[in-house]
């Protein structure tokens, strides 16, 4: 009996770190470095110290445990101190960097190259920078402006040799300055003009992706008409280039510019596809999770959605994963855990809005998952069950539009009210769009057959999306709200939903009671 306790609680343990201690340590390291990288030092050590107080007397109280308390302020902490490097280094390099000077970069090419107006532009990492002053190994980020003169074609993954003179990114009207506010967010220091290049690399595995997903594209377009041909690109592949500005403005004032960009919603569609397939086709419950993983690496290999996918890929597999190991299935911390792991790889990666839209959307949905549940199989009756299951998703995607609010006047200066209704419009023919589409652009010879719904549901969605964002009401400008502000309205907003879920749980465990 001795024994069996001793197992018993070490399997306990063993439980804990693998599920909520390790999402407490994750989520507040993310936290941390948040604070970090936004608020100055002296408010951020007084919120870390506020913090700590908080989860002492929670766990005097016995509201936590202590193991819980320990890694959360660990956490908390840990990524502060990260995070406020990171912008003093930022800071450092955007003062410190030459400007107007000529200089010698060697870097990789990170993003996919967009030739417009005979110029190529494209991100590029930084491996060292020779100057006047010495050379410069840290790892910076310049945006590239080579003229199409200087060579034919260019690839994502290929490392460029370049000399030609940096510049500092200014705003001379309202475009120029949302180019430069998108080009800090994204830790972009200089803008580099060269006019010498030399390729000293052309493989490696993201050449290889870059390539596929140009022929891929290739093959999209070439089964469909124009204006679905370039919505669907830009749906499955992320190539918005044949898109005009009138299109991208109804996405935006629908709240619906998600879809163009692959991430969460993309990856969670086509493992949803791939999990079906296998089902169908029987196969072990493993074989089916390996085929979900590899399917939406490739996927976020090939769609240029850089780190959106990147972060949707990392959390479907840990989901997956646990799935494979017949573990059951954590989602907060698989997505804390995922966080962590690209906020540890790259702390920059907090200021990008893509990383701020998908982590808040998924968190949202997580705090209000148990209550969605009640409310969409409390009832009973096919009927009523029906009508509960609607309106349950009619409420999620109400979650996903006040919890983006915040950011979406923060980043594009609007708020969409159409939102809620645009995105369970569009749901379905972008799931047909996605799955089908993906396979026809993997496929040499792709039937004619799977042309017809994939024109026809991008057409839907095209149709949809313009109708909805011709409404006067769709959408409404609003000016930035500051960072506390946004701080206070999230602190509102998962307190509702939590308390919203914590009550919903109650109800369902007072009902089982009864029935038993």
């Amino acid at each position: 009996m001795h024994t069996q306790r001793v197992r018993g609680k070490g399997h306990g343990w063993i439980s804990a770190v693998n599920g909520r201690l390790l999402a407490a340590f994750c989520g507040s390291y993310i936290a941390g470095a948040s604070a970090g990288v936004t608020f100055l030092p002296l408010p951020l050590l007084l919120a870390c110290f506020v913090c700590t107080m908080a989860g002492w007397f929670c766990w005097r109280v016995r509201l936590c445990a202590a193991p819980t308390f320990f890694l959360g302020v660990v956490g908390l902490w840990l990524g502060s101190a990260v995070g406020l490097f990171h912008s003093r280094q930022e800071q450092r390099l955007w003062h410190t960097l030459p400007q107007n000077e000529a200089v010698v970069v060697l870097g990789e090419v990170v993003t996919e190259p967009v030739q417009q107006r005979g110029v190529w532009r494209f991100m590029l990492r930084s491996r060292y920078l020779h100057t006047e002053l010495g050379r410069l190994t840290t790892r910076t980020y310049f945006w590239v402006e080579v003229p199409a003169a200087l060579l034919d074609r260019l690839w994502a993954g290929e490392v460029l040799e370049m000399e030609g003179r940096l510049r500092v990114p200014r705003a001379e009207d309202a475009y120029q300055a949302s180019f430069v506010q998108y080009l800090r967010r994204r830790g972009i220091q200089r803008i580099l003009r060269p006019y010498r290049l030399v390729r000293t690399s052309r493989t490696g595995w993201r050449v290889t992706l870059s390539r596929l997903r140009h022929q891929m594209i290739l093959r999209l377009r070439r089964h469909l008409p124009s204006r679905e041909g370039n919505l669907a690109a830009a749906i499955v592949l992320n190539e918005r280039i044949g898109l005009d500005s009138r299109v991208r403005d109804s996405f935006r004032r629908t709240g619906t510019i998600h879809i163009l960009s692959p991430s969460g919603t993309h990856v969670s569609m086509i493992a949803l596809a791939v999990w079906s397939v296998c089902q169908q086709m029987r196969l072990p419950r493993r074989a089916a999770a390996l085929a979900v993983i590899a399917v939406i690496w490739l996927f976020a290999g090939v769609a240029a959605g850089g780190e959106p996918a990147f972060r949707a890929a990392v959390m479907g597999t840990l989901v997956t994963a646990a799935v494979a190991l017949q573990r059951e299935p954590d989602p907060p911390t698989a997505l804390a855990l995922a966080g962590f792991l690209i906020v540890l790889s790259d702390t920059g990666a907090l200021l990008d809005p893509g990383f701020q839209f998908s982590f808040t959307l998924v968190a949202a949905l997580l705090a209000s998952s148990p209550w969605l549940s009640t409310v969409a199989f409390g009832g009973q009756g096919k009927v009523t069950r029906f009508g509960r299951i609607v309106l349950a998703l009619l409420l999620a995607s109400t979650v996903c539009a006040v919890a983006s609010a915040p950011l979406t006047a923060l980043y594009y200066g609007q708020v969409s009210w159409i939102a809620p209704v645009a995105n369970l419009v569009i749901a379905l023919p972008v799931q047909v769009v996605t799955s089908l589409g993906l396979l026809m652009a993997c496929l040499p010879s792709a039937p004619e057959l799977l042309a017809a719904p994939i024109a026809l549901c991008t057409w839907l969605v095209d149709r949809s999306v313009r109708g909805l964002a011709s409404l006067e009401w769709a959408s409404t400008a609003t000016p930035a709200p500051s960072h506390g502000g946004i701080l206070l309205f999230y602190t509102l907003l998962f307190s509702i939903l939590l308390a919203l879920s914590a009550r919903a749980a109650q109800r369902r465990r007072e009902e089982i009671w009864e029935h038993r």
